[in-house]
């Protein structure tokens, strides 16, 4: 086994440990060969960080060097399997290609093409309805908006903007009154079916 030159200038021994430590990993924790130099990359960056705190007082160089591998190996483990990053959730790969249909009208497609965007959407967070329930909703909130008497037509779209203390400063109404006026909205809004949205 040659030194391998983008470690030169490295203690011998912390290279040999770490590519070894390296190949270990590979086949454990869904870590592939091609994570190999990943990993080495990563146990020599954190051994470099820690080497400065390194007592002979203490213990050997090459103990003190198997133990900081032994606990960045610990760390990047801990990592792999820690909530949603876990590879065991990982059962399929969007790459995964899949035939359809039957002999001459078959035809490949991936399974990122057959994900529902909007369950994606939903799933992930970055939205919370539905885009037809929020069109939906949007409709029912104009309608709902229209039928206000002027005043608090106003002060709905004042809320969208404006915290109730700017609108109490530039209007002069008091908070208090405000809040009630708010109380007033909402009765509104759940008469209207609204109540899910409020």
């Amino acid at each position: 086994m040659g030194f391998d030159k983008r470690y030169e200038g490295i203690d011998e021994y912390a290279v040999r440990i770490i590519k070894f430590k390296a190949r270990q990993l590979v086949g454990r924790v869904g870590f592939t060969e091609s994570d190999r130099e990943d990993l080495e990359q990563e146990m020599m960056l954190d051994l470099l960080q820690r080497l400065s705190k390194y007592d002979p007082e203490r213990a050997q160089r090459n103990t003190f060097i198997a133990r900081v591998v032994d606990h960045k190996i610990a760390t990047i483990i801990e990592a792999r399997k820690a909530g949603l990053r876990d590879y065991r959730l990982c059962r399929c790969s969007l790459d995964d290609r899949f035939e359809y249909g039957e002999y001459e009208d078959s035809f490949c497609i991936e399974r990122m093409e057959i994900i529902d965007q909007e369950d994606y959407l939903m799933r992930t967070g970055k939205i919370s309805r539905p885009p037809s329930e929020l069109r939906d909703l949007s409709i029912d909130v104009r309608q709902a908006i229209e039928k206000l008497p002027p005043e608090l037509r106003e002060l709905c779209r004042r809320l969208d903007t404006d915290t109730v203390t700017e609108i109490s400063r530039d209007t002069g109404i008091p908070r208090g009154t405000i809040y009630e006026s708010i109380k007033k909205l909402r009765a509104i809004f759940e008469d209207a079916g609204l109540r899910d949205y409020l």
